[in-house]
Parts: structure tokens; C-alpha cells; sequence
């Protein structure tokens, strides 16, 4: 009780748009809260009388005395329904009730499909499905007509409190709004039953609830040009993967006697083969060679999961028809995991930077004059580019012209989930990385945010590698500096908007908090604010090429262990107390929104530290296991995918959905999602990521300065099975 009543606090003081995917399902829950709180009296008495909440038939009786709006087609078949109805119950009252063939194949099915109120209301059910496929099954043959008699699932949005539309305030676009499943002929639409109950202009004919009128497949966007170039150019890229590895696995060795292996077509061509590529990910062989830090793709893969988590757990609320259930985990301190996962992206962040520095002084060390040469660094930007973007663009292509038609005839056609983004309005903005910016408030893809952070913190890193490889006490100086900036904008910007400690909602609210429909963009989108873990972990790959070798004393190891692993727990579940309804002072709102990436930064830094100079022990041999290598390879892939992947599975329930446990949840859907993610990411890496990254090396892995390593011969090439790696894949599969 206490969680809600600071939930409803909360209420009052917020009045903005979730400032990111992980909220929206909290966004939801918000104002179903409001409903019940300032509606309670009304929603007490639905319990006691549901019945006359909606009926379908008193939708029908009402389209029949209104039959002059109607279509023609809408028309004939409303007349045809309503005489069946009058038939039916004369048939009742006179004690002689025969049922037609229509009666049984259209009538009753068409009623029984319908949405009611049903349970759990006090636990914010608020949409009520009816059956699917029930209403979907129906297809009569009328005699005496060429049309046949067809069901379609409609969804009707009543006003929360049931006032009549004509009502100041009531069907508030941002209020929470009751939805039915009501089947009607398919000859209707929903702009015919939209003039009968809420016309674009005069009065309804009947005083009445409803807002919102939809059809199946109304937001269904039309097949247009870039729907039809997207499938292309997938179509496309896919049939040159399939039949590149066909031709890999069955005739490799007939092209090598030809000799047109060392052809450049054969090798752009070769470059698409699903077989070798596939084969790159699951390879091991090389996860004990010297210089590879072994925890980063258990990491990654842990990562990856608890993003997807975040944001399944979030999708879920909007889904569930009983989300104050689900809300319920919140007393639990391990549900802060959850509402946390957040750091998840912090540990992308971190591995970003490390990788970073990692091997361009792994390579600098090696050949320090080539590395630094003016080549290396245009270079240095083509390949970061080159490296992200195929794979990143072609999924903004298939978010924006794609995805949407998979859904077509899914009830998740009507809602928000589906129709909530812009793509088709600002989709090329996505493919400049700067939607954490440009447009902010007309988002594409909800994930995207941290490519373009990303990528915009990554245009800067020269400024501090070039300083940390000529006299490394500039660079740390420069490095401290940034830290110290970043983290007092941090300050600053809790200080300034009074805004609390993270994203989430769950916190007793500062009165005097302000613009918190900005936190997205100032905060938590922000590369100047994201940058303090980016910057830590690239300290540490430098760290990492510096000192070679390094001696811990077991004694330091074990505390610094326990020390790194207790700032990790306590930033994810420090804010427990808040959640619950404690009051956070501005101040240490701000020192933990400053601090709390630094700290986590701090425990991921000794993790890998340790690691890499022997002294991980059970948890590093763990870590380093060669188990999570294929995860770590497609986390990219997967994270550009969970999303499509986590509404293609959330969008085949078509009936009511009820959460029970997080066990139950966990097991039959996160673990499902997680699974087919990664499944899905094999692919989508194999054709777009590891592909293009061939070619560029092909094309322009001559610009790049040599490592001044032995390029191997001809027949030190290794074989791995019937795949045979050349210096060219090797150096691809590295970067993953």
C-alpha cells in the first residue's frame, strides 16, 4: 500500500513522456494509477455491475437506428444482424427459440468473441481482449449475395470514468482509456461506427463513453517504395549468403585448384558466404591465445541479457492485464535489478572505450609511426563506421518499412507499442546517429540513442589517445578533466531541474522538480554525461597495453574483489529505500546520479584488471570460459534486434494476457526472448556485420598501417573443419 501511495504522489508532480524504453511500461502503470485514484467510486461499482458496462448487441441496436451513417456494405449487414437478434428474441419470449445457420455461424460467435469486464480491474485491467480468433472464424455464405458475411475484431476506447464524450476532459489523449474487443461485420469500418458515437463534427446521435474507435489493420501503413526496396535489398543480400555458402562448403577446394580464389570478385562474393560466417562466431580455437581479455564476452553476453530484461519486463506491463501484479515485485530488493538495468548500457559503454584504446596502443606499440600517420586516421574513422552502420542501417530499413507488416491482422497492430514511433518521418536522422538530438521528441527506433551517443563520444577520443601515447600525464590530466566536467554537468543538472537520482519514476517527487520531459535528452541520452564510464575504460585499455605484466598481492586482489563487487551492488540496489517511498534530498540525489557510473565503472575496471594479469581465480577462469565467445561476438546484432524480436513474440498473444510470477515470466518468456534474439543475431550479423566488414578489409585493409606482425604464408593459413581462415577473416572476427 505504501508503494502505491507514493506511486500516486508521484502523480502529480509528473506530467511527461517516459524519458526511455526501460519506463514506458512504469509510464503505463502511471496513469492507470491516476485512473484508479481519482475514479476509485466509479470503478468500485463496475465490479458490482459489469453487465452494463458494454454490451455488443446495444452496439448493434444503436448502428441500426443510426443505419443512414453507415457504409452500404456496413448497412446491408447491421440489418441483417439486428433482424436475427429480433428473430432470436421473439424466438426467447415466446418459448420457441429456433437457431438459423447464421444464427450458430455468425450470431453467437460474434456475441460470445465480445470484450466484457472482467476480472482484476483493481489491478489495472483495463483492456479487454474478447477472443480473437473466435470473432476472426467467421465466414458465412448469405444466400441471395455474392459477399460473404465475414467477422472483423474491432477495438472500442471508453473514458475512464465512463463520462459522456461531450464532456470537458473526458477521452484525454494521455489518460487512460478502457478498451474493448467488439467483433462486427467486416463490411463495416471504423470511420462508420466513429459517426455514429463521436463524429468529427455536430453531437453524437446518443450520449455515450466512447473516444476511440479501431479497426484491424487501420495504422497498418500502406506498401509503399521503401517497403519494397527494404525486402529487396534483404531478399537480396540473403539469396548472395545462401548461395555464397553453398558454393563455400560444396565446391571451396574445386574453386582453389581453378585459382580464382585470389580473384577480387570471388572474394567480395566469398565475403557474403552464411557458412563461413556463421562458423567465424562459433569458433573457439582461438579464445586461450595470448592477448585476448577473457571476461569481456561473459560480460557482453550478461550485458545483452540484462538489457533485454529491462526492457522485456517494461513491454510486459503494457502487455499484462493485471500490471499492479507485476508492479508488486517492487518491495522485492531484487526487482531493483530489473528497474536498474539501466547499467547494463554503462557496461557497453565501458567495454566501448576499453576495446578502444586496447588495440589502437596494441597496434601503436607495435608500429608507432604507421598508427599515428594522417591515413591511419581517416581510416580510423571509415572503419568505425564501416564496422556499425551496415548492420544498424539495414535494421532502421526494416523497422521503418518492414516490421510493421508482420503484424497485419495482430491485435499489437493497435497499439501504442506499434504505432508510437516516427520512423517513417525521421528515420534518416537515425542513420546520422544524432536522434539523441535532432528531434528528440519524434523518436524512430527507442534504442537507438546509444549508437548515436556512442558514435558522437567516439568522434572525440582522439583528443585524448594522442595525448595518452606521446607523455601519458597529459592524457590522465585531460582524462581527469573530462571526468571532472561531466560530472558536474551531472550535479548541475540535478541541482538546476531538481530531477531524481535515475529515470525511473519510482521516487517520492521534489516539489520543486521541473522540465523532467527534457531528463531524456540532457541526461540520460547525453554523450557528456555518458562519457565518465567511456572514458574509464579506455584508461584501463591503455592501462592494459602499458604495463605488460603486473604482481597483485592476494591479499589487495581479495579486498579490491570485494570492494568493486559492493559498489556494483550498491549503485543497482541502493535506490530500494526510494522505491519504496523514501525521500532523497536534491544533494544526494545529485551525488548519486554523478557517482553512481563512476562506481560501477570502478568494479568493472578490477574485474578485468584482475583478470588480465592472472589473479581472477574461479570467477575469472568462469568468466573467461570460451562458452560465452559466440554470445559476446553477436551482443551488437543482438541489441540491434531484441527489440523486433521482443514485439514479434509479445504480438502473437491475441487474447487477454495475465501475469502470475517473475519465475513463471522469466522461465516462458524472457528466457525465449533472450534465446531467439541471440538466434536471430547469428543471421543478421552473418549477412550484415561480419560480411561488410570483409569488404572493408578487401577494399581498404591496404590503407590500413601495418601491425608489423608476419603476415602468414599460404600454408600456415589455418582450418578450422572445411573452413578455411585467411588473415582477412581473422582480423574481422578480432574486431567482434
Amino acid at each position: 500500500l505504501r508503494l502505491f501511495v507514493v506511486f500516486t504522489l508521484v502523480l502529480h508532480f509528473i506530467n511527461a513522456d517516459p524519458p526511455n524504453l526501460l519506463f514506458e511500461g512504469v509510464e503505463h502503470l502511471r496513469r492507470v494509477e491516476m485512473a484508479i485514484t481519482e475514479h476509485s467510486s466509479i470503478w468500485e461499482q463496475m465490479i458490482v455491475d459489469k453487465e452494463r458496462i458494454l454490451d455488443a448487441r446495444k452496439i448493434i441496436h444503436t448502428m441500426n437506428e443510426n443505419k443512414q451513417l453507415l457504409s452500404d456494405e456496413c448497412k446491408q449487414d447491421i440489418i441483417l444482424i439486428f433482424k436475427s437478434l429480433l428473430d432470436f428474441k421473439r424466438g426467447v419470449l415466446e418459448g420457441n427459440v429456433t437457431l438459423t445457420d447464421f444464427d450458430r455461424e455468425v450470431i453467437l460467435p460474434m456475441i460470445d468473441s465480445a470484450g466484457r469486464i472482467g476480472p482484476a480491474i483493481l489491478r489495472g485491467h483495463i483492456y479487454f481482449a474478447g477472443h480473437f480468433s473466435e470473432c476472426k472464424s467467421i465466414d458465412f455464405a448469405v444466400e441471395g449475395r455474392q459477399r460473404k458475411f465475414k467477422g472483423e475484431y474491432f477495438r472500442i476506447a471508453k473514458d475512464v470514468a465512463f463520462r459522456d464524450n461531450s464532456i470537458n476532459g473526458s477521452c484525454e489523449k494521455t489518460a487512460v482509456v478502457f478498451k474493448f474487443g467488439v467483433c462486427l461485420p467486416a463490411g463495416c469500418s471504423s470511420a462508420d461506427l466513429m459517426n455514429v458515437f463521436q463524429p468529427d463534427s455536430g453531437d453524437p446521435v446518443i450520449s455515450n463513453a466512447v473516444c476511440k474507435v479501431q479497426r484491424l489493420n487501420d495504422d497498418l501503413p500502406p506498401l509503399d517504395a521503401g517497403v519494397y526496396v527494404t525486402a529487396t535489398i534483404l531478399v537480396i543480400i540473403a539469396i548472395i549468403g545462401i548461395l555464397a555458402g553453398v558454393i563455400d562448403y560444396f565446391f571451396s577446394e574445386t574453386a582453389e585448384k581453378a585459382g580464382i580464389t585470389n580473384a577480387l570478385s570471388w572474394r567480395l562474393f566469398m565475403a557474403f558466404s552464411l557458412y563461413t560466417n556463421i562458423s567465424s562466431i562459433f569458433d573457439v580455437s582461438g579464445a586461450n591465445k595470448d592477448g585476448q581479455i577473457g571476461p569481456i564476452h561473459c560480460i557482453r553476453f550478461f550485458s545483452m541479457s540484462w538489457v533485454v530484461m529491462g526492457h522485456f519486463f517494461s513491454m510486459y506491463m503494457i502487455f499484462s492485464a493485471n500490471p499492479r501484479d507485476l508492479f508488486k515485485m517492487g518491495r522485492d530488493i531484487l526487482s531493483e535489478i530489473i528497474m536498474n538495468a539501466y547499467f547494463a548500457v554503462d557496461s557497453f559503454f565501458f567495454m566501448s572505450g576499453l576495446l578502444l584504446t586496447f588495440i589502437w596502443f596494441k597496434n601503436y606499440h607495435k608500429n608507432p609511426r604507421g598508427t599515428n600517420s594522417a591515413i591511419s586516421w581517416i581510416m580510423f574513422y571509415i572503419h568505425r563506421i564501416i564496422r556499425l552502420s551496415p548492420p544498424y542501417y539495414m535494421m532502421v530499413c526494416f523497422y521503418t518499412w518492414i516490421l510493421k507488416q508482420l503484424f497485419v491482422d495482430k491485435p499489437i497492430n493497435m497499439t501504442p507499442m506499434y504505432t508510437g514511433d516516427y520512423c517513417r518521418e525521421t528515420w534518416y536522422i537515425e542513420l546520422l546517429y544524432a536522434h539523441n538530438w535532432w528531434k528528440h521528441d519524434k523518436p524512430c527506433m527507442g534504442i537507438s540513442w546509444y549508437l548515436a551517443s556512442e558514435m558522437q563520444m567516439f568522434l572525440f577520443t582522439p583528443l585524448l589517445i594522442l595525448p595518452m601515447a606521446i607523455k601519458p600525464a597529459i592524457g590522465f590530466i585531460l582524462a581527469a578533466l573530462m571526468l571532472i566536467v561531466s560530472t558536474a554537468a551531472n550535479i548541475f543538472l540535478v541541482f538546476y531541474y531538481h530531477w531524481p537520482t535515475n529515470g525511473a519514476y519510482l521516487f517520492t517527487p521534489d516539489p520543486e522538480m521541473k522540465d523532467y520531459k527534457d531528463y531524456s535528452m540532457l541526461m540520460y541520452d547525453n554523450p557528456l554525461i555518458r562519457c565518465q564510464i567511456y572514458i574509464m575504460g579506455m584508461l584501463v585499455g591503455w592501462f592494459l597495453q602499458t604495463k605488460k605484466t603486473m604482481r597483485i598481492n592476494p591479499l589487495i586482489n581479495i579486498l579490491c574483489w570485494v570492494f568493486g563487487l559492493s559498489l556494483m551492488l550498491c549503485v543497482v540496489l541502493g535506490l530500494h529505500d526510494q522505491s519504496n517511498g523514501v525521500y532523497i534530498p536534491v544533494f544526494w540525489r545529485a551525488m548519486y546520479s554523478a557517482l553512481s557510473r563512476i562506481a560501477f565503472g570502478l568494479g568493472l575496471a578490477w574485474i578485468i584488471i584482475s583478470c588480465w594479469y592472472g589473479y581472477g581465480g574461479p570467477i575469472g577462469k568462469f568468466m573467461s570460459w570460451h562458452i560465452w565467445i559466440p554470445f559476446g561476438r553477436l551482443t551488437y546484432c543482438g541489441y540491434l534486434t531484441h527489440i523486433p524480436v521482443m514485439m514479434l513474440i509479445l504480438g502473437q498473444s491475441t487474447d487477454t494476457v495475465f501475469f502470475t510470477t517473475f519465475l513463471e515470466a522469466f522461465i516462458t518468456r524472457v528466457v525465449s526472448t533472450i534465446a531467439v534474439t541471440f538466434l536471430v543475431a547469428t543471421f543478421w550479423s552473418s549477412l550484415f556485420e561480419i560480411s561488410f566488414g570483409k569488404i572493408q578489409m578487401i577494399l581498404l585493409g591496404g590503407l590500413r598501417p601495418s601491425s608489423g606482425e608476419k603476415k602468414p604464408r599460404k600454408d600456415e593459413e589455418r582450418w578450422t573443419g572445411k573452413v578455411k581462415w585467411t588473415e582477412v577473416e581473422e582480423k574481422v572476427i578480432e574486431k567482434l
